[in-house]
């Protein structure tokens, strides 16, 4: 068995840590983009199934390392996410519309045992697995947006009936006239 040279041998330990920096980098540079982050952890999740949940979410769910993890979050400033990094855990990096990404994360908890959701952020508000639970829950952007612009609307429906009724009666009364004098 042949032994390395000391020079492979020194290489190695900065090479190692300079890709773990280049990887705490990318996430960390990764996370600016994103306001919203979900945790979960992942425990005998087939790996298939976590590549489907990848491609639905479009490709925002990477497992990392916990250690890379913690560095990540302590330069964005979330600390407060550190202690949910236990075991192995997947992270959601969510561009768009936060709730839609957790109902995804929340059935899939829902159809995977080992899937937990432990918490996350959401414009840079700590979230626990309840609040992600409640969030899962609220209709989808879509929806919101057409029951905000029917409530606008109805007021809005309601005058322009009302200031159609004088109109109306109006021409009723006209159009009784004229039949009046027909005969």
């Amino acid at each position: 068995m042949s032994q390395a040279s000391p020079a492979v041998a020194e290489a190695s330990p900065r090479l190692g840590r300079q890709v773990r920096t280049g990887w705490v980098r990318e996430l960390s540079h990764l996370l600016q983009q994103v306001e919203t982050v979900v945790i979960a952890k992942i425990d005998r999740v087939p790996t298939r199934d976590l590549n489907q949940l990848r491609q639905v979410l479009g490709g925002s769910f990477y497992i990392v390392r916990n250690s890379l993890c913690r560095l990540a979050f302590r330069q964005r400033g979330w600390s407060e996410l550190e202690k949910l990094l236990q075991g192995t855990c997947g992270i959601g990096a969510i561009h768009g519309d936060a709730a839609a990404a957790c109902k995804l994360f929340a059935q899939f908890a829902k159809d995977h045992e080992g899937f937990l959701l432990q918490g996350g952020i959401l414009a840079g508000q700590g979230m626990g697995p309840q609040d992600l639970q409640a969030l899962a829950k609220l209709p989808s952007r879509e929806v919101l947006l057409s029951q905000l612009a029917g409530t606008v609307q109805s007021p809005l429906r309601r005058l322009s009936f009302a200031l159609q009724g004088p109109i109306r009666s109006l021409a009723m009364i006209l159009a009784a006239v004229g039949q009046k004098r027909e005969k």
